[in-house]
């Protein structure tokens, strides 16, 4: 039996497990339901449980449960938010790709301001099912450039951002553990440029041509899992 995978944030391994309405029509877009079949439920985090569900059947019985460690390095991006159904393609393809980490920052001047973190996290929590990966990555909503370097202090991580200027090329070493800046659509402003100095974040080159953010966030996706894989 082929096995599928369900993420369940927070999941309880001592309640009974039953499938929910979203689950079943899931299980049935993949023609699964009707058959005898092995689920594999995650929690996003670490913990796995594994159940057998009979055919037609929304109940699980635990076969199994595991546990796996997290890896501590980040490899994370903090992104201006792309318009439209771009925003849903980064997460998409960056969760498939392996990001731990989606930060998303408001820019002097960013074009899209608005934000739904329930529906980010379901579609990361697709992808991963999809891509089969155990861990689901962070997602954290909206806020300045500011505010973000200020939290991130102390944390032990390294900083780069992509600037067309930047007199920095890229090196392997900068995808270990590190959060990548993605300025918006028009590039930063002075001041923020300066903040970002001021912070000692380097400025790296990709490049001669102008990346939009969402091709600039799968590029440095990629490399990540170039160098860390």
């Amino acid at each position: 039996m082929e096995e599928t995978i369900l993420f369940r944030r927070n999941w309880n391994s001592e309640k009974e497990f039953v499938l929910n309405r979203e689950e079943i029509s899931h299980l049935k877009a993949l023609r699964i339901y009707s058959e005898k079949k092995i689920l594999r439920v995650l929690n996003g985090i670490g913990s796995e449980w594994i159940f057998e569900v009979g055919e037609n059947s929304d109940q699980g019985f635990l076969q199994e449960s595991k546990s796996h460690p997290k890896r501590k390095s980040i490899s994370g991006i903090a992104t201006a938010i792309p318009k439209g159904n771009r925003l849903e393609w980064l997460l998409q393809k960056g969760t498939e790709l392996g990001l731990s980490h989606f930060y998303f920052l408001n820019f002097e001047q960013s074009d899209r301001k608005d934000f739904n973190l329930e529906r980010a996290q379901k579609i990361t929590e697709e992808a991963a099912a999809q891509s089969k990966q155990m861990f689901l990555p962070e997602v954290f909503p909206p806020v300045s450039l500011k505010e973000f370097l200020k939290v991130q202090e102390g944390k032990g991580h390294s900083y780069f951002f992509l600037d067309p200027r930047g007199e920095t090329q890229l090196k392997a070493e900068f995808f270990q553990n590190s959060i990548w800046i993605i300025g918006p659509e028009g590039g930063f402003r002075e001041k923020e440029i300066l903040l970002l100095k001021e912070k000692r974040v380097l400025g790296v080159k990709a490049g001669d041509s102008i990346l939009r953010i969402e091709t600039a966030g799968i590029f440095a996706a990629s490399m990540f899992r170039y160098f860390t894989c």
